[in-house]
């Protein structure tokens, strides 16, 4: 996801994502599929672990932004060059938490990043440098590439997952 969308774009794009991943969701829970591998060494539930996170710290990071603070990305300890550490930190960090919960709180965080799209001003969403935390991009295109673009990722592992083990 490329480009930078617009709020009415983005609303309609963050809504179809998601209703389309929680869609699949139920098929690997009616499969009992969660911890089949999805991606190298990763179930279906580290990966959505893994989407949950990110959507929370988005979440989060706006919140700084919006309190004037700088939050540090993409978390503490961690710099972006080690993305796939903190990935499997998180993954690591999960490993106990049910699904029905990852559930709740991405749909938490969904509900919370849909609430900033309709009500953050339009400079705050869709111009670059507003918040110190967003660098060269606007709020509209962390939110997308956090949401949008890994929900259709995790779609796609999930329809792979559901055709390997003959589900519709």
């Amino acid at each position: 996801m490329a480009q930078t969308l617009s709020r009415e774009e983005l609303a309609s794009a963050l809504d179809s994502a998601y209703s389309k991943l929680d869609a699949l969701l139920d098929g690997v829970a009616e499969a009992d599929a969660f911890d089949t591998v999805a991606v190298d060494a990763w179930t279906v539930h580290d990966v959505l672990a893994v989407r949950v996170w990110w959507a929370e710290a988005v979440v989060e990071w706006i919140g700084a932004g919006l309190r004037d603070e700088t939050p540090q990305t993409p978390a503490a300890g961690y710099k972006w060059t080690q993305t796939p550490a903190l990935n499997q930190s998180v993954v690591e960090a999960s490993a106990g938490t049910s699904v029905r919960e990852l559930r709740d709180r991405l749909r938490a965080a969904v509900a919370a990043l849909r609430r900033y799209v309709g009500t953050l001003e339009d400079d705050q969403l869709l111009s670059v440098g507003v918040f110190s935390w967003t660098r060269t991009w606007p709020v509209s295109r962390w939110i997308a590439v956090n949401t949008i673009t890994q929900y259709a990722s995790l779609s796609k592992m999930i329809r792979r997952v559901l055709k390997s083990n003959n589900q519709p």
